[in-house]
């Protein structure tokens, strides 16, 4: 049975337009990958050894950080408050969570941080561009 191909034509629903079900947009937009290399380069200044989730808590006025904030050197005071400035509307622990996990699943190739995907350490990449963009973020919160 050999039948032309023949487009079909939809009829219309009175439940509206019937759209294919497409996964989830995982890449990030150039605005948000600057924030969550911001905030990951923030993280890596002040608490070197906490996970990537801890920004939030970090950024807040959380009684962890509290007491970590009286060993910590002006500049990494100013580090702190800038970031917190640059930062504000992405740091609700479910956005940034959002964030985290679009930068550790997306496209490894044009970002500056590795981050496992439990979520449990990121490091720096050490490729030439990485750095560059490192220098950047540094100047940013000077």
């Amino acid at each position: 049975m050999n039948m032309p191909f023949l487009p079909q034509t939809r009829t219309p629903s009175i439940f509206g337009p019937v759209r294919p079900q497409s996964s989830r947009n995982t890449a990030l937009s150039v605005s948000q990958l600057l924030d969550v290399e911001l905030g990951l380069f923030l993280l890596s200044q002040l608490v070197p050894a906490a996970s990537p989730d801890a920004l939030p808590d970090l950024m807040g006025e959380g009684v962890s950080v509290a007491t970590n904030r009286a060993a910590w050197t002006p500049r990494q005071q100013k580090y702190l408050n800038r970031g917190r400035a640059l930062l504000a509307h992405c740091l609700q622990p479910a956005v940034w969570s959002a964030l985290i996990e679009r930068y550790a699943t997306g496209a490894t190739t044009v970002s500056a941080y590795d981050v496992s995907q439990d979520r449990r350490w990121f490091g720096e990449k050490t490729v030439g561009f990485s750095r560059n963009r490192l220098t950047v973020l540094r100047k940013m919160l000077a």
